[in-house]
């Protein structure tokens, strides 16, 4: 009997688990928008760097239109980037992430030249011509901090309180 092929229960968390998770241009895809979930969570910018740090593997050989994402992923993490105004990571910068011909997001001439007007330059340098998805906002203030970061905080605090209490007791 085969085993089945268990689904991903955790999404990627960065460019490279993005990369790595993709064996079709359609799970790509849906892994990107999972790290962008993921991204929604990011508040500073050493988060975002330590998510786009790492060189991705190549696509272009994996499967077809590879080089698409190849050059897709490299053009997101720049745009991502660019909007926080920290400096991209030098892999981004590699000609090989520029596609020959130009690759378009939606088919038809009408929208083709809207696309060819609205696309941010860091898609457009690569020959990709489609909008981003997502634009992070990269907040000021201290970094986000899950709930059970905070309980445990304040049972910390609190059982210093008690302490000081009892000593003075």
């Amino acid at each position: 009997m085969e085993k089945s092929k268990r689904p991903r229960l955790s999404r990627p968390q960065s460019a490279r688990a993005v990369a790595r998770r993709a064996t079709t241009l359609e799970e790509f895809g849906l892994n990107l928008r999972d790290w962008f979930h993921e991204l929604r969570r990011v508040s500073t910018r050493a988060q975002l760097l330590a998510a786009v740090k790492v060189r991705p593997e190549r696509l272009a050989g994996r499967f077809a239109q590879g080089e698409v994402a190849d050059a897709f992923l490299a053009a997101q993490v720049e745009f991502f980037c660019r909007r926080a105004q920290v400096s991209p990571p030098r892999w981004t910068r590699d000609p090989i992430y520029v596609l020959d011909e130009p690759w378009f997001s939606v088919p038809g001439a009408r929208l083709r030249a809207h696309l060819l007007l609205d696309t941010p330059t860091e898609f457009r340098n690569r020959n990709v011509f489609t909008t981003p998805e997502l634009e992070l906002n990269i907040r000021r203030g201290r970094p986000l901090v899950s709930l059970t970061v905070k309980r445990e905080k304040a049972r910390l605090r609190q059982k210093r309180f008690r302490e000081r209490r009892a000593a003075v007791e």
